[in-house]
């Protein structure tokens, strides 16, 4: 790196951070680490389960159970005002059969597991708790933005929840594996609101969040269409075989910048992005709206879930 890149740099950011040394080139310690924290056996049994054809809401609840702390979240979470649940909820069953559903409990629990050994800072423009506000208001988004199109053209739910919940999972992996980066990248985006988030990761470190979410879930031999949106989900134009899911998520990523959620940055022209998904402006609003209204619930849920990574 130029050092008239790292002063401009250093110069942006207020010295009341104390920041006595550039950031480093990551690209070479990410291809030195031997060992990435492995897939947790709870996330690895619900994948498993995927693939069984008897799986049912009583064999995923036999499973959630097995983690105290996930049972009495899921609890929680089908106990909470949003749902509006009259009756009283005690077991996982009957949270999964008579309020949540199997396959939004099996993501939630999917994803809340598999982030747990993630041991990344909980505050800050990238911390947790933004992970998580930001994985919520994506979930909600994305689903009813994934309802506008034609019967035909909707991609499978749990595949728009999952990628939703896990498209920024590199900022954990930053946190958890990379510590001082993580501050100094906390430091950086502060610094320089205006600038492209992945253009100032590669220019501070060599590689993005994108890159590391992808290094991981590759690893834990997550779903090709996960995959690849965690590593495409910055760029609109790609065209790979997940491309319509790729431009989902980038779509909902621009959307909910416009009210400061997420990483994204709200310069997006989008009317090339709703003629090519086929969507209506007009709709799309009325969903964006639909979410906004939802914002006070969606930051009750990321307590729970603040509960269960941290």
């Amino acid at each position: 790196m130029k050092p008239s890149l790292i002063n401009w740099t250093f110069s942006c950011i207020d010295s009341g951070n104390a920041l006595t040394e550039p950031p480093n080139d990551l690209t070479a310690r990410v291809n030195k680490i031997q060992e990435l924290p492995p897939l947790p056996g709870i996330a690895a049994k619900i994948m498993k389960l995927a693939t069984d054809p008897l799986a049912d809401a009583k064999r995923l609840a036999d499973i959630v159970e097995m983690d105290p702390l996930l049972t009495t979240q899921v609890i929680r979470w089908a106990s909470s005002s949003f749902y509006g649940y009259k009756g009283e909820i005690s077991r996982v069953q009957d949270a999964i059969s008579r309020v949540l559903g199997y396959q939004f409990v099996f993501d939630l629990v999917l994803g809340l597991s598999a982030l747990s050994p993630l041991k990344a800072p909980p505050e800050g423009i990238i911390g947790i708790r933004a992970f998580w506000m930001h994985a919520l208001a994506s979930t909600r988004l994305m689903s009813e933005l994934n309802a506008l199109f034609p019967f035909e053209q909707r991609i499978e739910t749990q595949t728009v929840f999952f990628v939703a919940l896990m498209h920024n999972i590199g900022f954990p992996v930053l946190g958890d594996q990379f510590e001082d980066e993580f501050n100094i990248l906390s430091h950086l985006i502060t610094a320089n609101p205006s600038l492209s988030l992945p253009k100032l990761e590669k220019f501070a470190f060599g590689v993005d969040h994108c890159e590391l979410g992808y290094w991981l879930l590759k690893n834990w031999n997550m779903p090709s269409a996960v995959v690849d949106v965690v590593y495409h989900h910055h760029n609109p134009h790609y065209r790979g075989e997940n491309y319509q899911l790729n431009l989902l998520t980038f779509l909902t990523d621009s959307l909910l910048a416009s009210i400061n959620i997420g990483d994204a940055h709200n310069e997006t022209e989008y009317e090339n992005i709703y003629k090519e998904l086929n969507l209506n402006a007009t709709e799309v609003n009325e969903v964006f709206e639909k979410v906004q209204s939802q914002l006070g619930d969606i930051k009750e849920m990321v307590k729970i879930c603040m509960n269960t990574t941290n």
